[in-house]
């Protein structure tokens, strides 16, 4: 091209991304979406198991501490080992008059995980879900609560065993699908004998 004067002047060329380069700037930009993606679900799949886990802590911290309420103001426990030279007894319930005379029952439910709570007799509502009791080494069940007598008729001391779960609609597929158990050991005395 001449301009007025007659001298040429060199041709101005467009400058632009070519195909490979955007096809390249693409793939980059792909890559790096997909890493930060898979490390935002990672983040949130760690932070629902860890408020699962507390959760079920805390609740299940709260039931025990309830537990132990009710049996540190109860009076009359059993079940009573049937040979008054017996100091032991492990069961999966145990029951008691509470300070208005209501008889409670707290009993472990293995075959539906459940530890379950019924007064005078009614309908037994669930204290906690996912709930389960010891076993022996065999995998035989052994008594969630161990109750110490002294002289046969008087609870010395009642001990708790439980395990439980988390939820089980909780899918974590990053962290193995597994959400840890919580065991749960708790001990105590009547009020009445430490008084």
């Amino acid at each position: 091209m001449s301009d007025s004067t007659g001298t040429s002047r060199p041709r101005r060329v467009a400058r632009a991304f070519s195909l490979i380069e955007m096809l390249i700037a693409l793939a980059i930009t792909g890559t790096l979406l997909a890493a930060v993606l898979v490390s935002l679900n990672a983040s949130f799949v760690a932070y629902q198991t860890t408020t699962e886990q507390a959760s079920t802590h805390t609740i299940a911290r709260l039931v025990i501490h309830r537990v132990q309420a009710l049996v540190r103001n109860g009076r009359e426990f059993g079940p009573m080992p049937s040979d008054v030279r017996d100091r032991f007894i492990a069961s999966d319930e145990i029951q008691f008059l509470d300070d208005q005379d209501r008889v409670i029952e707290i009993r472990l439910d293995r075959a539906n995980a459940k530890l379950t709570f019924t007064v005078d007799g009614g309908p037994a509502f669930a204290f906690l879900g996912g709930v389960s009791g010891p076993t022996t080494e065999a995998g035989d069940p052994v008594g969630a609560f161990l109750l110490e007598y002294e002289n046969g008729r008087t609870l010395r001391r009642a001990t708790f065993d439980l395990t439980v779960l988390g939820d089980d609609d909780i899918n974590v597929e990053l962290e193995g699908d597994h959400v840890q158990p919580l065991r749960l050991v708790g001990s105590t005395m009547p009020r009445r004998l430490a008084w």
